[in-house]
């Protein structure tokens, strides 16, 4: 006779030390949605990209162990690894091999290697002060001591970040690395000059410290010029670069990629749980964006000054000569908002949300 175990059995002292309970929150969008950065509907090339697979699968290519008949390899795609490649020599100056890139499940697993391969409990790691909260969440599993470095309205100080290693060196917490989003950082919009890139790179390489680079964003400016990669400014290795496919054409396709020096690519693909990403998001990708990139841009660029431009201009009648300011970025998803002091702005977020209108206090 079968014994019934429902009522007392527990996990409790079964979880790791790593684990956390977490809430299984149900995602709740609300119709003026502030807090999640996709992109608007009418922008996502979805035509292109139908039409993209639908070559790529009809291909005698797709029936091979290249194809779809294997598993990917742990790189990820040849094609799509051989087009990034060609993708950063002209877009953000720099060189590197197919070879030397690896595909994965959007920008925020690669990283994610990264931080694996870099990081042991109690490294102190840099990032602006203000920075994307799903990489502070790695982080923080890592067991990383996450300091914030000083920013202004075009990102991070030189000066006062020499000043923090310093500082922290001296006190023996010498910083592991620096994570950055340097164009149109997350959430400030801020991007960073050529002329203060230099000056962290060599603020990097007096220290020994790497640098993390998270340029996701860069394909979404929509005015002004694009900045430099800290990459294509240096060719020690000591620049880790990060990217992403998913804002650029859709959140859900999910591919990003990284490059770096070898023996970090080694150790951080170490980490990495099977083969490569999806070979039907890498085949559409690969196939529109070689064909498609800057009518692409052409097309959801409007669209992005636009909704800048009404956002600014909406907080300008509605918070002009109030105290509050704002950034007015040059590209990306991001407007930062700092209300006067005394204003509790994440106090009244529910409140708001059921008015249908989200956002996110920093």
């Amino acid at each position: 006779m079968a014994t019934n175990m429902a009522d007392s059995f527990s996990y409790d002292t079964l979880f790791s030390e790593n684990s956390s309970d977490t809430p299984l929150n149900v995602v709740k969008h609300a119709k003026y949605d502030f807090a999640v950065a996709y992109p608007a509907p009418e922008t996502l090339p979805m035509d292109g990209l139908i039409q993209a697979l639908r070559t790529a699968v009809d291909s005698d290519s797709m029936k091979t162990a290249q194809g779809m008949a294997y598993y990917p390899h742990q790189l990820g795609s040849q094609e799509l690894r051989e087009y990034t490649s060609e993708k950063l020599t002209s877009d953000r100056g720099f060189t590197v091999g197919a070879d030397e890139i690896a595909l994965t499940n959007g920008s925020g697993e690669s990283i994610g290697l990264v931080i694996q391969a870099l990081t042991n409990p109690g490294d102190v790691v840099l990032a602006e002060e203000f920075v994307y909260m799903g990489t502070l969440n790695q982080l923080r599993r890592s067991g990383a001591d996450i300091r914030g470095v000083a920013i202004d309205d075009g990102g991070i100080i030189p000066e006062a970040l020499d000043e923090q290693i310093a500082e922290l060196t001296a006190n023996g917490s010498k910083p592991k690395y620096l994570y950055t989003i340097p164009e149109h950082q997350n959430p400030t919009g801020s991007t960073l000059s050529a002329e203060r890139r230099k000056a962290i790179l060599d603020i990097a390489h007096r220290h020994r410290m790497p640098i993390l680079e998270d340029d996701c964003y860069v394909d979404l400016r929509f005015e002004g010029e694009t900045q430099p990669a800290f990459r294509a400014l240096d060719d020690s290795g000591i620049v880790v670069y990060v990217a992403s496919y998913s804002k650029l054409l859709a959140p859900g396709l999910r591919l990003g990629y990284f490059t770096a020096a070898p023996e970090v690519m080694r150790r951080a693909l170490g980490f990495k749980q099977g083969s490569g990403p999806n070979q039907f998001a890498a085949m559409a990708i690969e196939g529109f964006l070689r064909n498609n990139l800057d009518s692409h841009r052409d097309s959801f660029s409007p669209v992005l000054r636009a909704k800048r431009d009404a956002m600014v201009a909406s907080l300008e009648e509605n918070f002009g000569g109030s105290g509050a300011e704002w950034s007015t970025p040059e590209g990306g998803c991001y407007v930062w908002l700092t209300m006067p002091e005394g204003a509790d702005i994440a106090s009244i977020r529910d409140e708001v949300l059921e008015q249908g209108v989200g956002y996110v206090a920093g």
